[in-house]
């Protein structure tokens, strides 16, 4: 059986992050990635800005929120595109990039470096605690294409996303008043055309009346990237059966928007990604709009609140440059076991602040930042 200092489950931009960081310290690193491909949703999802890097502070334009990987991952794209793809939207900024470069950037660091492991295609299964301590995982037990095997460590991360490794069977929680609405996405070709930020959601509000289709389905974006002249067509949903709906939203759009019609389809996002929020939340309170002294191991989030009103759409309460929310330790800390840390969409957060603290720049931090906490475990251990 393999043994490593640290196995991150999740190859997502947190996972990624923390694996980067991981051989920057010199671990023994495993990567376990459940799908063919690492960078999760925001591959899936074909996202080409990073959002939430940023300190969004007008008086002192694209200031990093989060120092050390976010600053790498800014210098670096940063130097590949130079200033034009720093891009405002309203009251935040973005940097905006190629998916193949950001991946590149991870993973050419990462396959360099004789101590790091990555396993694709597959998927943890079972979390075996130390007999002896039993606050502790000793082995996961893993399965690769219906062989299963067995992998070591002294520390994990779990950058999984969904609702986190230990609670992933439980019940949900469907107590919430406010859903939060998950993503479907296609990706287009063709040339920009301004029109259709207009057109397609205007467009679609009439189709989704006429077929009695759910309120919240008429929250469809349409955004373009310079850098590879794709648009991304992006849907609300909110159950797995909604995808049947997408492709007929979007074929009745192709009819009635010539326009749209003439953008080459490229691929739709693999499944929806629904908004799902760690079952052991901390509350608001823990997540301080001020320093705190006594929390040296914390991650900032810049970016806006969002909430979600089904016959509103999203509503947004924006963040002051000088008072962030600050994601302590506590939030990237399992509850169960001693030695297993969160990162990316798995921390501890309340539903008020999930888009708050989920978007890429903050998830990379985050990655970074559990990653760290366990190497400190590791030398108090």
């Amino acid at each position: 059986m393999e043994k490593f200092d640290v196995i991150i489950i999740g190859a997502g931009i947190a996972g990624l992050a923390s694996a980067y960081t991981s051989v920057k310290n010199g671990l023994r690193c495993a990567l376990v990635e459940k799908n063919h491909h690492s960078g999760g949703i925001a591959k899936d999802c074909f996202h080409t800005y990073i959002c939430g890097l940023f300190k969004n502070d007008r008086t002192n334009s694209f200031q990093i929120a989060n120092k050390g990987i976010c600053s790498d991952v800014f210098n670096f794209l940063h130097n590949c595109y130079g200033d034009k793809c720093l891009i405002s939207f309203g009251k935040v900024e973005t940097i905006a990039f190629k998916q193949e470069d950001l991946w590149n950037f991870f993973l050419n660091r990462l396959n360099q470096n004789e101590k790091f492991s990555f396993f694709k295609n597959t998927e943890c299964v079972e979390i075996l605690p130390n007999q002896k301590k039993g606050k502790k995982i000793q082995t996961i037990r893993l399965s690769a294409q219906k062989n299963d095997f067995y992998l070591k460590a002294d520390v994990f991360i779990d950058a999984t996303g969904c609702a986190g490794l230990t609670c992933k069977n439980e019940e949900p929680d469907n107590s919430s008043n406010s859903p939060q609405l998950g993503g479907f996405c296609m990706l287009l070709e063709g040339g920009l055309n301004k029109e259709l930020s207009l057109l397609v959601p205007y467009t679609a509000r009439k189709i989704i009346q006429k077929y009695n289709f759910d309120d919240y389905l008429k929250y469809i974006t349409i955004t373009y990237n310079f850098l590879t002249k794709h648009h991304i067509l992006k849907f609300s949903v909110k159950k797995p059966d909604d995808i049947k709906k997408c492709k007929f939203i979007y074929q009745k759009l192709n009819k009635k928007i010539d326009q749209l019609s003439k953008l080459k389809f490229l691929k739709s996002s693999e499944r929806i990604h629904l908004r799902t929020c760690n079952q052991t939340m901390i509350n608001d309170a823990s997540l301080k709009n001020k320093d705190n002294q006594n929390d040296l191991y914390c991650v900032k989030s810049y970016w806006p609140v969002e909430k979600w009103i089904e016959n509103k759409g999203p509503q947004y309460e924006y963040i002051k440059n000088n008072k962030p929310f600050l994601i302590p330790g506590s939030a990237l800390k399992d509850n169960k076991f001693d030695n297993l840390f969160l990162a990316g969409k798995s921390i501890k957060v309340s539903e008020r602040l999930h888009a708050s603290t989920r978007v890429m720049g903050v998830s990379m931090a985050t990655g970074e930042q559990a990653l760290l906490n366990a190497f400190n475990y590791l030398k108090e251990n």
